[in-house]
């Protein structure tokens, strides 16, 4: 079967995650990373998740799940070795029109996390659609170690002078970004640094 990929926006939003596990913890990070509102529901949980909730970070509700936590949720993940509360919490979910993430059981999962790798505001996603998370692993560290950090200064750069890209007439516009993805100009930037590298791209946008 093949999945949808998909960014989502989850900033302000209300993500459940059912288990307070080391893997729950492991599926915080990137929620917060996202600045979702997270509610944490189990009856116990790891030291970095109560630290994390005493530091008002999340919400744990220290009980077993229940039907009504479902509600005003955006997305459900469920970090449970519990076969009968995985059911539940996917049927539950789906019941409602909430996208369900049951952790490592594919059948019960309307979505799956993929590996990623980040380099600032650049993400790549790899997925075997459930099937081998531990090939997943081994591409994304292969991908992480070409992706050097001058691909995220490279955004961040061109994110400040995108509004005075945009207003270049188009075929200078195509120029420009036929000059500054280059794999020229990256290496460049990693010697050189980033702000030569805004310098330079904002002397080609003034560029008769």
């Amino acid at each position: 079967m093949k999945y949808y990929p998909i960014y989502l926006n989850l900033k302000g939003r209300r993500v459940l995650v059912i288990g307070a596990g080391k893997i729950a913890l492991q599926k915080l990070a990137a929620l917060m990373d996202c600045q979702a509102l997270i509610h944490v529901v189990a009856p116990e949980a790891v030291a970095d998740i109560r630290k994390l909730a005493k530091d008002g970070k999340i919400k744990w509700s220290r009980r077993l799940y229940k039907m009504t936590d479902l509600i005003g949720s955006a997305l459900v993940i469920a970090a449970t070795d519990d076969p009968a509360l995985q059911k539940r919490v996917a049927h539950g979910a789906r019941a409602r029109g909430i996208w369900v993430n049951i952790v490592d059981v594919p059948p019960l999962c309307d979505f799956i996390a993929p590996a990623i790798v980040s380099r600032g505001d650049i993400q790549i996603a790899i997925s075997t659609g459930g099937a081998a998370p531990a090939l997943a692993k081994h591409l994304r560290q292969k991908v992480e170690a070409l992706l050097g950090q001058h691909y995220a200064d490279f955004v961040d750069a061109v994110g400040r002078l995108r509004p005075a890209i945009l207003k270049l007439p188009k075929e200078r516009r195509r120029s420009f970004w036929e000059r500054a993805v280059s794999d020229d100009f990256m290496k460049d930037i990693r010697e050189n640094g980033t702000a030569w590298a805004e310098k330079l791209l904002k002397e080609w946008i003034r560029a008769d």
